[in-house]
């Protein structure tokens, strides 16, 4: 990150532009906060995660070994990120990310991606461990477990999208975006340019 990136941000802040770089501007540019109260699916994501940090927090996945942690909250002035691992395996030499998706559609795509990314990069400059791999459990009807390898690739990928975020915020530039279904549901489609001028035409 270059020296003119003082603005502190979170992992969150920056999967959500992963989503839709839109998001960076409405949120963090223009200052008009999400109303997430109203999303069924991001309260029962965050039920979720409470359930498995209250009820389960000694509870290993079968197959490692290590001592457990939940909610392990981290900061880095070097990348100005915070972020918050819910759940993670430590053994001797690596940090090993648990992270549980509230959805049965099993897709490492570009969010989930950067997340991991970042989340990795956080663990090792906090912990003082290598991040090699980390465990994704999507379940809603459905019980997935997939293990995903986090490699440099993973973490530059992750960096590029943090560097994009802060530029959006620096200059204050609209970014363009693509207009697919994760439209439909989004909390700014009313104020989308796109999605305003569509409906005008549709109407």
């Amino acid at each position: 990150m270059g020296e003119s990136c003082d603005l502190s941000l979170s992992v969150t802040n920056v999967v959500e532009h992963a989503f839709c770089p839109r998001f960076t501007y409405f949120q963090l540019v223009l200052g008009i906060q999400q109303r997430e109260e109203k999303r069924g699916t991001v309260i029962a994501g965050r039920e979720l995660h409470r359930r498995h940090s209250t009820t389960n927090r000694n509870y290993i996945i079968a197959g490692v070994k290590g001592k457990k942690f939940v909610e392990a909250y981290m900061y880095s002035e070097k990348l100005q990120l915070s972020g918050k691992i819910d759940e993670a395996i430590e053994t001797a030499d690596e940090i090993i990310i648990i992270e549980r998706k509230y959805s049965d559609y099993v897709n490492v795509g570009e969010t989930l991606k950067t997340q991991l990314g970042l989340l990795a990069l956080l663990a090792e400059e906090n912990f003082k461990k290598r991040v090699k791999r980390a465990i994704v459990i999507f379940q809603k009807k459905h019980h997935v477990k997939i293990r995903v390898n986090i490699t440099e690739k993973t973490k530059g990928f992750a960096l590029k999208v943090l560097q994009n975020t802060h530029s959006v915020i620096q200059t204050g530039i609209m970014p363009r975006s693509k207009q697919d279904n994760r439209c439909i549901n989004c909390c700014y489609r009313k104020l989308c340019p796109p999605n305003r001028l569509r409906s005008q035409v549709t109407n």
